[in-house]
């Protein structure tokens, strides 16, 4: 294929051209001019591609055809190429946004929502994170611990219901959360991994072996408007996945699991009870170390 290299082939086969169709346009670069049998010679294909190309790089205006016998071709200029494939794949992907918009808000309650789903990957762990974030309309109750909270500093939200537990000795964090929510309904704390190490009241002797195999900067719960669940339990390292559901039984039995996790937490060793949230610790000598918004 000559000096055509094969990573410009693949570089111009994602912004949309086929293999045969970057290849000949890349020809065209280096010959300003060519007839189909030039390029047929120089890049070892056969004639009925070459054509085949040429006529699409000319209907996506990507070559110039000249009038002439034998016809000659030409190709337009390597930046207004890219800006030209660029500015079809940003009109592409913003037809497929709004049609699939369309058709999620379509979409009929199914079985398949009461399926326990794993994502893979951090990417798309962290795309799920913010999609929960942005769909949210009531309320959203976090608990993270520092593997994600890259992820949920990016991210800005209505004045809803926030109750949010981040699992960091971060200095500043406090301060910086409350300014990222700073809605009347957010409720934000920050609380020590070292009060993951304090066993509850009446805990079995299996506590303390829990604890050493967590790994609690893993740690998350997410919950959106009482509907939807993404979970990492605090045991994994590496490449994690995630637990994602909208079985109701599921995201219940979570919810309700996170509230004593919290009371646990806040309050210390289990003693006491009080509602969700937690009021403030005004009146304990002995409270920890949280912040409330």
């Amino acid at each position: 294929m000559g000096g055509i290299s094969s990573a410009l082939v693949k570089s111009l086969g994602e912004l949309g051209l086929s293999t045969y169709e970057a290849s000949v346009y890349a020809a065209l670069v280096m010959f300003d001019n060519a007839e189909a049998k030039d390029l047929v010679e120089y890049l070892a294909i056969s004639k009925p591609s070459v054509y085949e190309a040429l006529d699409r790089l000319a209907e996506r205006g990507l070559a110039v055809k000249r009038v002439t016998k034998p016809a000659r071709y030409s190709a337009i200029s390597p930046q207004m190429a890219v800006d030209l494939l660029m500015d079809n794949h940003r009109k592409s992907a913003d037809r497929a946004r709004a049609e699939l918009e369309k058709l999620e808000k379509e979409t009929a309650r199914s079985e398949k929502e009461d399926a326990l789903w794993t994502i893979y990957g951090e990417k798309n762990i962290e795309y799920k994170i913010r999609d929960l974030f942005g769909k949210a309309t009531k309320q959203i109750r976090c608990m993270i611990g520092e593997r994600y909270l890259p992820v949920i500093e990016t991210i800005r939200i209505d004045d809803i219901s926030l109750h949010l537990m981040v699992v960091s000795d971060a200095p500043g964090l406090e301060k910086r959360l409350r300014k990222q929510f700073p809605g009347r309904n957010a409720e934000i704390y920050v609380i020590s991994p070292e009060r993951f190490a304090i066993s509850p009241k009446d805990a079995s002797p299996e506590f303390e072996e829990i604890h050493k195999l967590m790994k609690v900067e893993n740690l998350l719960e997410l919950i959106v408007d009482d509907e939807e669940l993404l979970m990492v339990p605090p045991f994994f390292s590496g490449t994690v996945s995630v637990l994602n559901t909208k079985n109701k039984g599921a995201v219940f039995h979570m919810k309700t699991m996170s509230r004593i996790m919290w009371k646990r937490l806040l309050e210390g060793e289990g003693e006491g009870a009080f509602p969700f949230p937690p009021p403030p610790f005004s009146h304990r000598k002995d409270r920890p170390k949280t912040t409330k918004k």
